[in-house]
């Protein structure tokens, strides 16, 4: 079983996470887990402007292999989420942003 630390320096996705396991939008991850961002997909929600809220979050932080978890949400547990990435920036999500985010627990 490997352990894992969430520290301030970019996170190498480590070698006991499967391959198969199945991906999941950040928007359905539990708060206080880990999990590594696999891709950023499209969301219809954004019509036109999607392409522009992808590379945002490219920009942002939020690419492939980078160690995420959710830090707080929202009244109810509902969004917006408080999103931190391996390398300490904290962010905090809508429900459409976080629904693109397509994550792989640990």
């Amino acid at each position: 079983m490997t352990v894992l630390t969430f520290s301030n320096d970019m996170a190498p996705v480590p070698e006991s996470i499967s391959p198969k396991a199945a991906a999941q939008p950040l928007l359905d991850l539990p708060k206080h887990t880990i999990a590594y961002v696999e891709e950023v997909i499209a969301n219809p929600a954004f019509g036109l402007q999607d392409n522009l809220v992808s590379r945002r979050l490219h920009d942002l932080g939020f690419l492939p292999n980078t160690a995420i978890k959710i830090v707080a949400k929202g009244l109810f547990g509902r969004p917006p989420f408080a999103i931190q990435l391996a390398g300490g920036a904290q962010f905090s999500l809508r429900r459409d942003e976080l629904a693109k985010i397509k994550c792989r627990r640990v």
